[in-house]
């Protein structure tokens, strides 16, 4: 593997093979048969779980000519590949008839590869080393660092310039007149939304951060999750606050349904399409309504009110974050019960009861049209066409429609942001740095083991995975988890000890609705997008290089929170 600072090929020709043809994360794969009459080439998505090989193009075929053959063809680095003597549709993994051999290297970007095949199998030999993906990571830092030395210095040798009143300035920002107002919340809220944008705008093509096809946790499945139980943390602030100004339930409830339906309908517009026979009803800012309307109501109705403790029952100041919220904890777990009922009991036409794989090519297209299991089966009752109809686990199971964000997920969610409502009513209640953060970890602690039983500490085993397309309950427990312990990290680092003000992020965290909207709006738009196209042909790939798109991306993500730093400056702050 060649080390550069950019991934790069650093020759257009290498012996015949036209290097400029490849984009990110693609090779060269040239395949030399000198025993074999008749081979055909059959590939498998690594992220395919319990998935079969595929039959393509690719062959030695003496019976019928063969649309594509077995030399010099461009590859995808998260494709492995059987060799095999009969043509059939698919071959499952663990079938060996008629298997000449497997490959399953390690492919690298821009690499060329030659296999050779004989009496004795298959042998691989690396014709040109490949590029580091990796290293475009250090080279982006250290660009945006050398950026950032310079407005720094920029910003010093202005402040000398200019009248030294503006030295009182920072007395009237918007952070200090919120004195009361927890930082730490909006760090970790900020935090979140930059890594949305980041990985909503392609991550730099980096695929260990994207969305996990269907079990797992990568960073990109963190965001949503910890969005929800920010605001559900948030939910009792507000409600305090209004409980305190003695406004009526009614008015009260009026305000969380226009907030409700007002994220509702601007998720549609956002993202819901134009073709009204498919128009998608559900989507992250619809959630957040659902959610937001269902534990407000909660809080706002089954929430004790009641702030004194008597001193014979001093012990109960222990767990009074717990009393305080009994009755919404009763309601919370009967929606979960009312999910794992729903989960384990019902199952689709042909499919088993309390399956939750992705369908498709899974198991051996055992069940194709079981997407999801129940929860895509009762969505798909419900929603009908109104469903996303290009999930994330297409190319991988070639499995659709499915909502990652549909109805049944939505009873998850909602217990989700209550837990978060757990840690605001801890905020609320003691006011001691240690009293708060030994009850977050402790939290973090349960709800952490509590996921890992659930989903055996494993990817693809457990009673229930880590799912993030089902809003799974271990997914509820392990992203709850990292919550609490994220939440813990920032409230001391900002909070308690004050070694960091939570800039930028904090920024961001104050205007985070704004940002969802606008990146969503301007994706595509100069100056927050671009792209450097290597010639004068428009229909080549701009993103050809993880240096390239990492530039790009993070370009992209740095120019929002250069926006909430301005509406920040000017007490700008957005709200629905």
């Amino acid at each position: 593997m060649k080390w550069c600072m950019i991934d790069d090929y650093d020759v257009a020709n290498f012996k015949g093979y036209n290097l400029s043809s490849l984009i990110l994360d693609q090779y060269y794969l040239n395949i030399n048969v000198s025993y074999y009459k008749n081979i055909f080439l059959y590939t498998l998505n690594k992220d395919c779980y319990e998935c079969p090989y595929l039959i393509t193009d690719y062959c030695i075929d003496l019976n019928e000519e063969c649309s594509k053959d077995l030399t010099k063809n461009i590859f995808n680095t998260h494709m492995t590949f059987r060799l095999a003597t009969e043509r059939k549709e698919y071959f499952p993994q663990d079938q060996t008839e008629n298997v000449i051999c497997d490959i399953n290297n390690e492919f690298g970007q821009f690499g060329v590869y030659n296999v050779e095949v004989n009496e004795s199998g298959c042998f691989v030999d690396v014709l040109k080393q490949p590029v580091n993906i990796y290293t475009p990571i250090l080279t982006v830092t250290l660009i945006w660092i050398v950026v950032l030395l310079m407005i720094f210095g920029a910003t010093k040798i202005w402040k000398k310039l200019i009248s030294k009143e503006e030295s009182t300035e920072e007395t009237h920002d918007g952070v200090n007149k919120r004195k009361q107002r927890i930082l730490s919340l909006d760090t970790f809220r900020g935090l979140t939304v930059v890594i949305m944008i980041f990985v909503n705008y392609g991550q730099g093509g980096y695929t260990t951060i994207e969305h996990a096809r269907w079990n797992g946790l990568h960073v990109a499945d963190l965001v949503f999750p910890s969005f929800l139980w920010i605001m559900g943390a948030c939910i009792p602030i507000g409600m305090i606050s209004n409980f305190k100004k003695s406004i009526s339930n009614k008015k009260i409830t009026l305000n969380i349904l226009k907030r409700s339906i007002k994220l509702f309908c601007l998720g549609i517009f956002l993202n819901g399409g134009s073709d009204l026979n498919y128009l998608r009803i559900l989507g992250v800012l619809q959630r957040l309504g659902i959610c937001y309307f269902v534990t407000s109501i909660i809080c706002l109705y089954l929430m004790n009110r009641e702030d004194e403790v008597k001193e014979e029952q001093n012990w109960l100041r222990h767990i009074k974050d717990l009393t305080k919220l009994y009755r919404g904890w009763l309601a919370v777990i009967g929606i979960l019960i009312l999910h794992t009922v729903l989960i384990f009991s019902i199952s689709a036409p042909n499919c088993p009861r309390g399956y939750m794989g992705p369908g498709g090519l899974h198991k051996n297209r055992s069940y194709v049209n079981c997407i999801g299991g129940a929860t895509g089966y009762i969505d798909g009752l419900i929603l009908g066409n109104h469903r996303y109809q290009y999930p994330t686990i297409y190319d991988t199971y070639e499995a659709k429609p499915f909502d990652p964000e549909g109805l049944v997920g939505c009873l998850t969610s909602i217990f989700q942001t209550f837990i978060g409502v757990q840690a605001g009513i801890t905020l609320i209640i003691y006011k001691s740095h240690s009293e708060r953060l030994i009850r977050w970890l402790s939290w973090a602690v349960i709800t952490g083991m509590f996921g890992g039983i659930l989903s055996g500490f494993s990817k693809e085993n457990g009673i229930i995975p880590v799912n993030k397309n089902l809003w799974s309950l271990s997914f509820v427990m392990a992203t709850s988890c990292f919550s609490f312990f994220m939440l813990s990290i920032c409230y001391v680092l900002v909070d308690s000890k004050k070694w960091w003000h939570g800039k930028p992020f904090i920024y961001a965290g104050q205007n985070a609705i704004l940002l969802y909207i606008g990146h969503e709006l301007l994706d595509g738009h100069f100056p927050v997008r671009w792209y450097i196209h290597n010639s004068s042909n428009l229909t080549e790939e701009p993103r050809r290089t993880h240096f390239l798109a990492l530039l790009s991306d993070t370009w992209a993500t740095g120019f929002w929170i250069l926006i909430t730093y301005y509406l920040y400056k000017i007490k700008y702050f957005f709200t629905i």
